[in-house]
């Protein structure tokens, strides 16, 4: 019995390590930036201008290329949010689609006048998690009525507390859209690169 145990282990050690390593080619720095962000390689490839987003505070970078979404609220109170066409030495270039003469309208905006850059998608209205989520609020009237045999009818503490982790769960639902804005100020600097 041993010896067949012995056996065993010693041929399936031998498939193991009996293997050819790995015949794949490693991939070239650029075929990599190719297919992981393409619109960095292309602007690397042309020599254009990038948009970075510099936090002095915690030392992180964003950078928006050509073909990247970008949401960002202009001195004047106008918000877009579209894909940058162009950026200049100074200025960047979108396409908006006006909805109201349905047509599609070039906006040269200069970095200066934006006020505010949006980190994800803006969306409009409230989630108000009304779901399996929505039903966490009940957790302490079923808390209560199994570990103390107290009924929800007479437990007014938790009736209190129903509509704080109400209030939380949206606020958990819509975290997206309340801490998405990126104030610039010194801390906080629009600049326009390139790369060469």
């Amino acid at each position: 019995m041993r010896k067949l145990i012995f056996l065993i282990l010693l041929t399936s050690a031998k498939f193991v390590f009996g293997q050819e390593p790995h015949q794949k080619e490693a991939l070239q720095v650029e075929e990599l930036l190719e297919k992981n962000n393409p619109n960095l390689y292309k602007t690397i490839q042309r020599g254009g201008n990038f948009l970075v987003l510099d936090n002095y505070r915690n030392q992180k970078r964003r950078r928006y290329y050509v073909g990247d979404m970008f949401g960002f609220k202009t001195k004047s109170g106008d918000f877009f949010q579209e894909e940058l066409s162009e950026i200049g030495d100074s200025t960047l270039t979108i396409m908006h689609y006006n909805n109201v003469e349905r047509k599609l309208e070039t906006w040269v905006i200069k970095v200066s006048d934006i006020r505010k850059v949006y980190k994800r998608e803006v969306y409009k209205g409230i989630k108000w998690g009304l779901g399996w989520g929505s039903l966490a609020a009940f957790l302490p009237l079923v808390y209560d009525w199994v570990q103390f045999g107290r009924s929800p009818a007479q437990n007014s503490e938790a009736l209190v507390m129903i509509p704080a982790i109400q209030a939380g769960l949206i606020v958990l639902n819509n975290r997206s859209k309340f801490f998405n804005g990126i104030k610039l100020n010194d801390n906080k600097q629009l600049k326009v690169f390139k790369s060469f």
